[in-house]
């Protein structure tokens, strides 16, 4: 009888010490975030929802009550917080959809997966649920979900598994609102194939007592259950789990064994009838019969064993984890073979020690995951979860998200083991990654657009200002003549009043809203006219290099915008090489570019693909870094000691304007280069003769001029005099068009865009209304391709650009008179 006992006694010690046993014991990791606590006693009751029909977990009896281990436990949680949980168990589908309405606080018995993580928080798993195909016994050759491709699969409605099958390419899904209702249907010959959970399949199988009529394959995943809270409620998850934690294994025990029953290992049955046998047979007879029944539980046992072994690796291997353990006494650390396997090892190819595993941690990111991992063996943090990046076998970095729990102390309090899961979150993180650049790209756009709206308004109002200025002078010297002694003063006022206009246009051309002159323009030729120009802008030291494409198709540009962009960004390479030797090169071709390709570019506004001339402008300077990088356009940013910092932003704004985009791409001391994409336009160039009209054409007639400005309206009222009109001003569109109501002999209307109360566009459209035949001339400091664009078969007969001269006033009106017929007294011939 001793030998009996000894060796029952060395079976369950031997089962009890299985390292399998021991794995399977510890739970996985919790939640990555403490989250602020709810004080427990501020909770009278929470409302908590299930599905009703998955035994022995939650299922109802004859009376409709629910009952089975989750109520149990929750009927325990109650006890041990003082909280009352009322509990509804409804078909599953409806219990998500009830949820994520907010009609209850928690949902238990849910899976996991990655699109709940968008809606729920999730709490520690509390048990590990596999999921297998069953088939009909009639049905051979189903291995797995892709040989059932072709058959009507039934699942349960809302249930995780309906994505997964779909995953593997069955879309022949029927769906039940219950795990019960789907095994009717098998039963009742309606499918022949379905996918539930094992422990409901497996209980109603039996309860109907067709389980003999089904076969199943290994699990198609394993899932775990959780309870749940919507999402940002991580304090209420929070009291929910410590009430749960507060539950001793003990009793967890007890109400398992309750709903499953006690293990054949555990019955005293076996132990009696030992007892028996050895009372009434010899010792040898005994001790082999208990050989052998010990052989039969260890068999039994290991079976049981390896197969949870399977599942757990199953669950693994579904969210990407593998499992660590560390002795913190000789510094070992066993990894398990999903471990190796998630990084791309074979198993076990690197020793099992802290320092391989740490020798693999992004330099980087050491020194903050050795700190995690000392606070919370210190105490002084009650979690341990930190993400860092590994290096795979690969030798590329993967984020790993590692958690953890000590669960050993020696006799002084000193931690002995630590035990956790490491995961995979790669993918996730560059998604947050992405996500991230998306928005700082956004909010990049938007500053420049609301810095280019107000460099407009500010070109704008300049324009008004610098036209009086210009007008005046220009009258002044027509005026006074070169032997005037105020000849040479008014010169200087022209060039600074100049000079000032070119800042506007700087700053139009920033907004994308200065005036182009738009041509069909082949841009090596225009390249090659410069090159002279270009090599005494920059450094002796720097060599310049034409590496231009034949028969490059033409784009719809701005030559003298053109010739801007070119001499900015060559001087800002000659700039970036500086005092050393160094190359420019300039390069020109065609390709076509698709949407995936125009992403990156910047822009501030969706490109359409097809085919682009590229211009690129490469050095070999001191490049720059991602900072620099990232404000290379922003206005008044420079690395200059001199500058205004206009300079790249007035780029952009021209580039935007010709519906273009810029690409850049550099390096610290690896060189940058700019490629500007303009939409090829597939037309000749063209050849324009330059003149500069009839510089004595006087006309007569009356011309009615609208500006809100005064200072306008002076000297545009006094230039139009000088041409020999007659000129009646009005200072919005609501006086214009009462005047032009009592003044039929109007020739020709100069019409300001920009104006309060009335502005040009309105007032152009009540003129027409008036008279369909009226001459407008429109004026404005935007852009002429802007405005065309814009009035294009609205009857504007003309434009003139803020700030205007006498001259560019003149040539306006004597176009559009001739352009209507009209001799230069303004009548119809």
């Amino acid at each position: 009888m001793k030998v009996v006992r000894l060796l029952l006694s060395a079976c369950r010690r031997a089962l009890a010490a299985s390292p399998v046993v021991l794995a399977l014991s510890l739970p996985i990791a919790g939640s990555c975030s403490a989250a602020d606590e709810v004080p427990a006693e501020k909770l009278k009751s929470i409302r908590v929802v299930m599905d009703d029909n998955y035994p022995p977990y939650v299922f109802r009896d004859d009376r409709g009550n629910l009952q089975g281990i989750v109520i149990d436990r929750w009927s325990l949680w109650e006890k041990k917080t003082g909280i009352r949980a009322a509990i509804t168990g409804t078909d599953w589908s409806k219990a998500q959809q009830r949820m994520q309405a907010g009609e209850f606080d928690v949902i238990d018995t849910i899976f996991r997966s990655d699109k709940r993580e968008l809606i729920y928080d999730f709490g520690t798993p509390y048990a590990v649920i596999p999921v297998p195909l069953f088939f009909s016994a009639d049905i051979s050759g189903i291995r797995g979900p892709d040989d059932a491709p072709g058959f009507l699969v039934a699942a349960k409605a809302g249930d995780n598994v309906v994505d997964v099958l779909r995953r593997h390419g069955i879309t022949n899904i029927v769906t039940y609102p219950s795990n019960e209702k789907v095994i009717e249907a098998a039963r009742d010959g309606k499918v022949k194939v379905f996918s539930v959970d094992r422990p409901p399949a497996l209980y109603f199988l039996n309860k109907m007592g067709i389980q003999d009529r089904f076969r199943e394959t290994a699990p198609l995943y394993s899932g775990a259950f959780h309870r749940a809270v919507l999402k940002g409620k991580s304090a209420l998850l929070a009291t929910v789990e410590q009430g749960f934690a507060a539950i001793t294994p003990g009793e967890y025990k007890a109400i398992d064994k309750n709903w499953l029953g006690t293990p054949i290992s555990a019955s005293p049955y076996f132990r009696y009838a030992g007892y028996a046998v050895a009372a009434v047979a010899v010792l040898a007879i005994a001790v082999l019969a208990l050989l052998w029944l010990l052989k039969r539980v260890v068999h039994l046992k290991t079976k049981e064993l390896s197969k949870s072994e399977e599942l757990l690796s199953l669950a693994l291997n579904a969210s990407n984890s593998g499992i660590w353990d560390w002795d913190l006494k000789t510094g070992r650390v066993y990894f398990n073979d999903n471990y190796f396997l998630l990084a791309g090892y074979d198993p076990h190819e690197f020793p099992h020690a802290y320092e391989e595993w740490e020798k693999r941690v992004h330099p980087d990111d050491l020194g903050r995951v050795t700190e995690a991992v000392r606070a919370y063996l210190g105490g002084e943090s009650k979690t341990y979860c930190v993400e860092f990046r590994f290096k795979a076998k690969s030798g590329l970095w993967m984020w790993i998200l590692s958690q953890g729990k000590l669960f050993e102390k020696d006799k002084q309090g000193k931690p002995v083991r630590f035990t956790g899961t490491h995961t995979d979150v790669t993918d996730r993180k560059r998604a947050e990654q992405e996500r991230i650049r998306l928005e700082q790209q956004l909010l990049h756009t938007q500053k420049l657009e609301s810095l280019g709206v107000l460099a407009g308004g500010i070109a704008h109002d300049f324009n008004n200002i610098l036209t009086a200025i210009m007008g005046n002078a220009d009258l002044a010297l027509k005026k006074l003549g070169k032997d005037s002694p105020a000849f040479e003063n008014l010169r200087r006022v022209e060039r600074a009043a100049a000079q000032a206009a070119d800042l506007a246009r700087q700053m139009l051309n920033y907004s994308g809203k200065g005036k182009f002159v738009v041509e069909h323009l082949d841009l090596g030729t225009l390249l090659e006219e410069m090159l002279h120009l270009l090599e005494v802008s920059i450094s002796k030291k720097v060599e310049l290099r034409l590496n231009l494409a034949p028969a490059l198709p033409s784009v719809e540009a701005d030559p003298t915008q053109m010739r801007q962009i070119v001499m900015n960004l060559v001087i800002n390479a000659s700039d970036a090489i500086g005092d050393q030797s160094g190359t420019i090169t300039i390069s020109t071709g065609c390709a076509h570019y698709d949407r995936g390709t125009l992403k990156g570019v910047w822009n501030n506004q969706q490109l359409s693909e097809g085919e682009y001339v590229y211009l690129e402008i490469a050095d070999t300077g001191c490049g720059m870094d991602k900072e620099t990088l990232g404000r290379v356009f922003d206005p008044f940013f420079t690395t200059k000691f001199t500058g205004r910092g206009l300079g790249m932003a007035a780029v952009l704004g021209i580039i935007r304007g010709h519906q273009g985009a810029i690409k850049v791409q550099s390096e610290p001391g690896r060189g940058s280069t700019f490629s500007i994409l303009l939409p090829a336009s597939g037309k000749p160039v063209e050849l324009f003769e330059d003149t500069n009209g009839e510089a004595h054409w006087r006309g007569s007639g009356k011309v009615l001029l609208v500006d809100d400005e005064e200072n306008v309206r002076a000297i545009g009222k006094e230039m139009l005099e000088e041409l020999g009109f007659e000129v009646v001003t009005a200072s919005d569109g609501l006086e214009a068009l009462q005047i032009y109501e009592r003044t039929p002999e109007v020739a020709v209307v100069v019409l300001d865009l920009t104006m309060p109360n009335m502005d040009g566009e309105q007032c152009l459209r009540e003129l027409r209304r008036l008279d369909g035949n009226v001459k407008v001339i429109m004026s404005s400091g935007f852009s002429e391709s802007e405005v065309t664009r814009k009035f294009l078969g609205k009857g504007m007969g003309g434009f003139v650009h803020k700030p205007y001269t006498f001259a560019t006033l003149r040539n306006a009106v004597m176009q559009l008179l001739a352009a209507e017929g009209t001799d230069p007294r303004g009548r119809r011939h």
